[in-house]
């Protein structure tokens, strides 16, 4: 029997959505780990994969306990080529425990924004069918990280470059929430104040205009994707 896979979750808001869907429909099981209220295991020897999820907190608050654990989590995941796959946060996590640091997003990335493929994406089992054209991805976030050394860019948009990156050894992180659906969407514009107020009225009211338009292919992309990376596992 394969073992589950971890899904560590950082805060309630920010849960797995469509990849905890596709985990089961892939006829895999999962295990949700609350960051904040549960131990971060320090191996994964009892795991097929970890997902890391996004959250408000910094990847640079190494003071917090469970930030510090998931970074040391992370860097023996590398050292014995685990695979990975990071959601925002988690990608931040991942990049830092290779050392790259965590920076300033050039511009706070709120909604909808253009995401295409990098000429190092052809052949990638995840990134390798995005067409040239790219598509819009839900994006949540105003910090950035610099590309790992070792790192392969597979994705970038116009204003915030490292958007998708491949390490070695099977572990992806990514910019963009790719896992949201229209209810987590809802929730989080309803709990970012910071964010809600940074949009105005009209930016919010043009981000849920848009959720029609541009969910249900985010929402494909997310399906392959994910049924990909499961096949790495």
């Amino acid at each position: 029997m394969k073992e589950p896979i971890l899904i560590i979750q950082q805060t309630e808001h920010e849960p797995p959505g469509m990849i905890a869907e596709i985990i089961h429909d892939n006829g895999w099981q999962y295990e949700v780990l609350m960051a904040q209220k549960t131990a971060i295991p320090q191996a994964m020897r009892n795991y097929s994969g970890l997902i890391v999820l996004g959250g408000h907190i910094s990847a640079n608050d190494t003071h917090l306990e469970f930030i510090d654990r998931q970074i040391r989590l992370l860097r023996w995941c590398l050292h014995f080529n685990f695979p990975v796959l990071g959601i925002c946060l988690g990608a931040h996590l991942l990049a830092k425990s290779t050392g790259s640091e965590i920076i300033p997003s050039p511009v706070r990335e709120l909604g909808w924004c253009p995401l295409h493929p990098t000429f190092l994406a052809e052949g990638d089992p995840l990134f390798g069918e995005l067409l040239a054209s790219g598509l819009d991805v839900f994006q949540w976030h105003g910090e950035s990280f610099t590309l790992p050394e070792q790192a392969t860019l597979l994705a970038t948009s116009p204003e915030v470059i490292n958007q998708a990156f491949k390490l070695p050894g099977r572990q992806y992180g990514l910019q963009f929430h790719t896992q949201v659906t229209e209810t987590i969407i809802q929730n989080w514009i309803r709990h970012g104040t910071s964010e809600s107020a940074y949009l105005g009225e009209d930016g919010v009211a043009e981000l849920l205009d848009n959720i029609p338009r541009h969910l249900p292919v985010a929402r494909d992309f997310c399906r392959d994707m994910v049924s990909a990376w499961l096949k790495l596992l």
